[in-house]
C-alpha cells in the first residue's frame, strides 16, 4: 500500500550521488527555465492587459498571504528532508501539523482582510485578500509530498508538476485578463496554480498519509524546522518590507511599478539561482558525514552554477530598461531602470547562492536565522530610510545591503562548514571576470551604437556580442570551468531517462 511506503536513509541507497544530482540538476533546470519561460510569457500578456493599480493591489495581498504561508508546515518540510532517517509516523505528524494550521490561517486571513484593507485605506484589498486566503490550505496539502520528493531527488516529478501547474494557471490568467476581471485575473492564476500543483503531486507521490501523530516526533523535527521559520520569516520581512512601505507610503501605483520590476528579477532569480536551492540542499545533506567530500561539491557546484548567474544578472543589468519597455509596453516604462538597479545584486547571489543549503546542510540552521536577521535589520533600515526618495533608490538600498554583508558570509561560511573564503574566492575568480569582461561588453555596445539602431537592433546586437565574449573570455580566464560546465551537461543528459 502507498501509506506503507518510506524513503531510504541518507547514505543507504547504492546509487551514485553524483549522477543523481546531475540528474535532479537537469531536470532543475527544465523545470525552472520551463516553467519561467511559460510564466513570464502569461506575465507580459496579463501586465499588457492590466493596469499597475491592479498589479499593486494583488501585490500588496501576496505580502500578507506570503506572511502567513511561512507558519503552514512549522518548518517539518525542511526537518523531512535533512533527516538520516524517517518513520511513518514522523511523517504523518508533519501533515497532520500542515493540516491544521492551514485551516486555522485559513480562517483568520477571512477574518483579517477586514482591518488590514482598513489599515492601507483600499477596500478593494479585502476581498483579495479573503479569496487568496485559500492558498494556505492548498500549501498544507503539498507541503509533505514536496519534501519527501525533494528528499528522494525525484526532480523529475516535481518538474512535470510544476509545469503542469504553471501553464494551467496561466491559461485561467490570461482568460479572465481577456475578460475584464482586472485584479481578479491575478488571483484565479495563483489559486488555479496551486490548486493543479497539488493534483499532479498527490497523483507521482507514492506516500499516503496515515492516521498518526506523536507529540514527541514533532518536538524532535519542530527543534529543526523553528530554524528554518524564523529564518523564512526574516527573509519575509526583508524581502517584503519594501513593498509594505511602497504601498503605504507612495501608493498602489508605484507600488504596481515596483512589483513588475522585482517580479523580473525575482523570476530570473528562480531561473538562475532555484537550480542551487532545489539541488544543494537534499544533495549535499546526504554528503554531511564527509566534511572533505562535501567542500568539495560545495566549490564545484558554485563554479559552474555561479557562471551561469552572473552572467545572467549583469546581462540583464546592461539591457532591463531597453528590454522591459520593448516587452511590457511604454506604460512599463519607470519599470525598467529599477529592475536594472535590481539585477545589479547578480555577483552576490552568485557567491551566496549554496551558502544557506551548506549550513542547512551541515546542520547549522541557526547561522542561517542569525545571517538572516542581520539581512532583516539592514534591509527594513535601508528601505525606510529610501522609500521618500522613490522606487529607484528602494531598489539601490536592497542592492547596497547584498554587497555590504557578503563579506560576514564568506567568514561564517568558514567558520560553520569548513569553506575557506579565499579558497572559495579562487575558485570562483574565473566566473567573476568572464562574467565581467561580458558585461563590459555589452555595455560598449550599447554606448557606441544607441543612437544608430532601434531598440531591438541595439538588444540583438548586445546579445551576439554577449554570447561571443564570455565563452572566449572563460577560456581565457578558466578553461578547467568549461570542461567541467561541459562535464556537468554531459552527465546530466545521460542520466536523464533513469
Amino acid at each position: 500500500m502507498k501509506e506503507d511506503w518510506l524513503p531510504a536513509e541518507h547514505g543507504t541507497d547504492n546509487v551514485d550521488l553524483r549522477g543523481r544530482v546531475a540528474r535532479g540538476a537537469t531536470w532543475t533546470i527544465l523545470d525552472n527555465w520551463g516553467r519561467q519561460l511559460v510564466g513570464l510569457i502569461v506575465f507580459v500578456v496579463i501586465a499588457r492587459l492590466l493596469t499597475p493599480v491592479d498589479f499593486g493591489l494583488v501585490a500588496l495581498a501576496i505580502v500578507f498571504i506570503a506572511f502567513a504561508q511561512l507558519f503552514v508546515d512549522q518548518g517539518l518540510g525542511d526537518a523531512i528532508v535533512q533527516r538520516r532517517q524517517l518513520s511513518r509516523s514522523q511523517i504523518d505528524t508533519a501533515f497532520w501539523v500542515s493540516i491544521g494550521m492551514g485551516v486555522a490561517l485559513t480562517l483568520a486571513g477571512v477574518v483579517l482582510a477586514i482591518p488590514i484593507a482598513a489599515v492601507f485605506g483600499e477596500p478593494d484589498l479585502q476581498p483579495i485578500l479573503q479569496v487568496l486566503s485559500l492558498a494556505f490550505l492548498i500549501t498544507a496539502l503539498q507541503s509533505v509530498q514536496l519534501a519527501l520528493l525533494k528528499r528522494e531527488l525525484a526532480f523529475r516529478s516535481l518538474a512535470l508538476r510544476s509545469l503542469l501547474a504553471v501553464s494551467g494557471g496561466g491559461v485561467v490568467g490570461v482568460f479572465m485578463a481577456l475578460e475584464g476581471y482586472g485584479a481578479w485575473a491575478l488571483v484565479g492564476q495563483q489559486l488555479a496554480q496551486g490548486s493543479l500543483s497539488v493534483l499532479t503531486l498527490w497523483g507521482v507521490s507514492p506516500w499516503r498519509p496515515g492516521l498518526r501523530f506523536s507529540v514527541r516526533d514533532f518536538r524532535e523535527m519542530f527543534g529543526f524546522g523553528v530554524n528554518v521559520v524564523g529564518s523564512d520569516l526574516l527573509t519575509w520581512v526583508s524581502r517584503n518590507t519594501d513593498n509594505l512601505l511602497i504601498g503605504a507610503m507612495l501608493g498602489p501605483t508605484p507600488l504596481g511599478i515596483y512589483a513588475v520590476a522585482y517580479r523580473i528579477l525575482d523570476a530570473i532569480s528562480v531561473l538562475l539561482v532555484g537550480i542551487a536551492r532545489k539541488v544543494a540542499f537534499p544533495g549535499l545533506s546526504r554528503l554531511q558525514q564527509d566534511p572533505d567530500r562535501t567542500k568539495r561539491a560545495y566549490l564545484r557546484m558554485n563554479r559552474v552554477a555561479g557562471l551561469l548567474i552572473l552572467a545572467g544578472f549583469l546581462a540583464l543589468a546592461v539591457t532591463a530598461a531597453d528590454l522591459i519597455e520593448l516587452v511590457f509596453g511604454a506604460r512599463w516604462q519607470a519599470a525598467g531602470p529599477v529592475a536594472a538597479v535590481l539585477f545589479l545584486i547578480g555577483p552576490v547571489l552568485a557567491l551566496q547562492a549554496f551558502s544557506g543549503a551548506l549550513l542547512y546542510a551541515t546542520g547549522h540552521p541557526e547561522v542561517v536565522f542569525r545571517f538572516r536577521l542581520i539581512t532583516t535589520v539592514t534591509n527594513v533600515l535601508g528601505f525606510a530610510v529610501a522609500v521618500s526618495f522613490g522606487i529607484l533608490a528602494v531598489a539601490a538600498a536592497f542592492v547596497l545591503r547584498g554587497y555590504l554583508l557578503l563579506p560576514l558570509n564568506l567568514a561564517w561560511v568558514r567558520r560553520y562548514a569548513g569553506v575557506p573564503a579565499g579558497e572559495y574566492l579562487t575558485a570562483m575568480r574565473g566566473p567573476l571576470l568572464s562574467a565581467l569582461a561580458m558585461a563590459l561588453a555589452m555595455l560598449a555596445v550599447k554606448l557606441a551604437l544607441a543612437e544608430q539602431l532601434s531598440a531591438v537592433l541595439l538588444l540583438a546586437a548586445q546579445a551576439t556580442v554577449g554570447v561571443i565574449v564570455l565563452p572566449a573570455a572563460l577560456w581565457l580566464f578558466d578553461r578547467p570551468l568549461m570542461g567541467e560546465v561541459i562535464g556537468v551537461v554531459r552527465q546530466g543528459l545521460s542520466a536523464r531517462g533513469n
